[in-house]
């Protein structure tokens, strides 16, 4: 029987949701918050060890009554997040725990994903080191000059549009962060540094709904896939 690994999920819930217009994190969708369907996922994972959120600075105290109130038993810090996506992520890392073998970061604006589906991924990190959900491309890609003229067509059989959790073993994330923060790096997501490490990231394909709650109308299919699911 192959021994549990320790897994830390680190929650992303710091954006400033300045497409959204309104904090979409506290946003109702039936009777929970999209934060709150969010760090569900994570609580009833079996995988999952331990919790760490990143908020807005302002907002700590406000996120820490929803834990309580909602119970969830392995969050164990939520910190202020920072100016970017990497900073916050940096916060939250000085947080994990001396247990921790492997650490999962996901958008929390990710409301609609699957316990099954962060199983999947964490797998895949402990047999390659690092996994990432992911979908395959399905429009025809190009790829533009600085006037945005198109200049090539990519084969997208061989592209995939990367989503989370993104999982890493513990110490390749940080030796990422590390590198990244010495030569003033600054990436979109964790991949990006890892890549920028030599490291080797498994693509997992993962439902398409696992879409994140980026403009208004992502509301409405949110709503319907949850409805169809029977959790609205």
């Amino acid at each position: 029987m192959t021994e549990k690994k320790f897994f830390t999920a680190i929650i992303l819930s710091a954006g400033s949701s300045q497409r959204m217009g309104y904090n979409k994190m506290l946003l109702k969708m039936g009777n929970k918050t999209v934060f709150e369907r969010t760090v569900e996922a994570f609580e009833e994972c079996d995988m999952i060890d331990e919790i760490i959120i990143a908020t807005p600075k302002e907002s700590v105290n406000q996120y820490g009554e929803i834990v309580r109130e909602a119970g969830y038993t392995k969050v164990k810090w939520i910190v202020p997040g920072g100016a970017s996506r990497q900073e916050s992520v940096a916060n939250a890392l000085a947080k994990v725990s001396n247990e921790c073998e492997y650490i999962a970061v996901h958008d929390g604006a990710r409301p609609l994903i699957k316990v099954e589906s962060i199983e999947k991924v964490c797998q895949a990190a402990i047999e390659f080191g690092g996994a990432v959900a992911s979908v395959m491309s399905v429009d025809t890609l190009k790829s533009i000059n600085e006037a945005g003229m198109i200049v090539d067509t990519i084969d997208r059989e061989k592209t995939v549009q990367v989503r989370t959790p993104q999982i890493f073993k513990k110490e390749i994330l940080l030796l990422a962060h590390e590198k990244a923060k010495e030569e003033g790096f600054e990436g979109t997501d964790e991949c990006m540094l890892v890549e920028r490490c030599n490291f080797p990231i498994k693509t997992v394909i993962t439902g398409r709904d696992n879409i994140k709650l980026t403009y208004p109308e992502d509301v409405l299919y949110m709503t319907e896939v949850l409805r169809e699911r029977g959790t609205l």
